[in-house]
């Protein structure tokens, strides 16, 4: 059987950089220059607020966390499956921390999932969270990898 290598996204307000894509980078570029001839030819004021376009895309690049069937990918962390030795589940923390086996850790924190207006509304016909959702399918994962992770639970 084989496996799917999409990755599925989840909104996540990580501490990383944001990683933008060369289609993005090539879209402020190109509408910063048109935004920089405008003022140059016709008004200083219509490219200055052209100059806005290119400044919102650039700002309004999602922070998301990226889960395929064998990585997770956070900002610059990626973290292989099968490299994980170890799992700490915190639900009263909100807190799920993989230990690698390379010595680096990631921290999946409940409270860097962005909350709605209506997320009480949700929480009570739906009473889990994005953060247990998600760290039960990341635990799923690590168990299906070839590596011996144990899960502890504190």
């Amino acid at each position: 059987m084989k496996q799917s290598t999409a990755f599925t996204r989840f909104a996540y307000q990580h501490d990383d950089g944001v990683n933008h894509s060369p289609q993005r980078i090539l879209f402020v570029g190109a509408s910063a220059l048109g935004a920089i001839a405008v003022m140059g030819l016709l008004s200083v004021a219509i490219g200055a607020v052209l100059l806005g376009i290119p400044l919102l895309v650039w700002l309004a690049t999602p922070r998301q966390l990226l889960m395929g069937p064998r990585y997770l990918l956070c900002g610059n962390t990626i973290v292989y499956f099968g490299n994980v030795k170890r799992m700490t589940l915190s639900p009263a923390l909100g807190k799920l921390r993989l230990e690698c086996t390379s010595g680096t850790a990631f921290v999946l924190e409940r409270r860097r999932f962005p909350r709605s207006t209506r997320m009480a509304e949700s929480l009570l016909k739906k009473p889990t969270t994005r953060f247990e959702e998600v760290s039960a399918k990341i635990i799923e994962h690590v168990h299906a990898a070839p590596a011996n992770a144990v899960l502890i639970t504190a």
